[in-house]
């Protein structure tokens, strides 16, 4: 039809035969800066696929299996380097293509390749004389498939943080591409799961009339305070008054060194002040982790009690108190 004399863009020539397979060379001296080069590839590449993978899986309602999603990427990547490719990953628009024209099994990507080995033999000269339009119009008809608004709403009245890391990674890919743009986006949620872990919700937790157990004072205006802020905090807000100090430690899901030498400087702190430090929970994960680290059970300077009603008896036993009216039960 002679589109090209009409400024009409054609793929034009597509070099024909199946790819030759081979060991691929390179200096030795490049392979520090490869090493490099490839894990950022693995990070972005996995990222990507598996955005593309659980966001199809979400939408047909089946399961996807992460670990045999990158072993699968892992053994594309080598056939690719063995066969004169590039670095590959799982593809929007070719999936998104196969889902809106029905493909539901892997037999749609055994067909597609064959489709593509029987092209790349015989009909690479018909080829070029497809206009760059055309697959453009079939690259914006899968992707209006991906656009779901609705559940962009769902993630906004979820969690605004979530929506607002969603937000970025479509704006960035629409400024900076598709690899910058979740490269960006997996940084972003990292330093954001640092933040929460590094940061943690502290409730100051108090008896409140009427419920039994513990409960936090800053929604119970009427809670009798046995936790402040932070637990040097708490021993001055306190004042002379404060014998023990007890903390809830089933909100603690790890152990650190950091974490261990804060606590025995906390501790130090409060001997001084006469406040003897407790906790309560997760004492057989204590003991387990002391014995695999080659530390005494015995020999550490917090005590550790089961519940808080044990804490509090022992406390009542220590100081000489034996009113038990009040039932004591367990924190919810």
């Amino acid at each position: 039809m002679g589109l090209e004399a009409h400024g009409v863009k054609t793929i034009g020539d597509v070099p024909a035969g199946l790819p030759v397979i081979r060991i691929p060379r390179f200096p030795l001296e490049l392979v520090p800066s490869l090493l490099g080069d490839a894990a950022g590839l693995a990070l972005v590449t996995f990222s990507s696929m598996m955005l593309t993978s659980r966001s199809f899986a979400s939408k047909n309602r089946y399961d996807v299996n992460a670990d045999r999603e990158f072993a699968a990427l892992g053994a594309a990547n080598i056939a690719s380097a063995l066969s004169e490719g590039f670095a590959v990953s799982g593809a929007d628009s070719r999936t998104a293509m196969s889902d809106t024209v029905g493909g539901r099994t892997q037999v749609t990507g055994l067909v597609a390749a064959a489709a593509i080995g029987i092209v790349l033999l015989f009909f690479t000269g018909p080829l070029r004389y497809v206009p760059v339009a055309a697959l453009g119009a079939v690259l914006v008809k899968a992707a209006l498939s991906l656009v779901e608004i609705p559940s962009l709403r769902t993630i906004y009245r979820i969690d605004r943080r979530e929506f607002a890391l969603s937000v970025i990674a479509l704006l960035g890919v629409v400024a900076v591409g598709a690899i910058r743009a979740i490269l960006f986006a997996v940084v972003l949620a990292i330093l954001r799961f640092v933040r929460l872990i590094s940061r943690p919700k502290v409730e100051i937790l108090g008896k409140v009339k009427g419920f039994p157990g513990f409960h936090s004072i800053e929604r119970h205006s009427e809670a009798v305070p046995y936790f402040k802020r932070e637990v040097l905090a708490a021993a001055q807000a306190v004042g002379p008054s404060l014998k023990w100090l007890v903390i809830d430690m089933l909100p603690i899901t790890m152990i650190d060194a950091t974490g261990l030498y804060t606590a025995e400087e906390v501790f130090d702190t409060l001997k001084q002040q006469g406040v003897v430090l407790s906790a309560v929970g997760r004492k057989t994960e204590w003991r387990l982790w002391a014995e695999s680290h080659h530390r005494d059970p015995q020999d550490r300077k917090i005590q550790l009690y089961p519940t808080f009603r044990e804490a509090i008896r022992v406390y009542r036993r220590a100081h000489g108190i034996t009113d038990d009216s009040e039932e004591i039960v367990e924190p919810i």
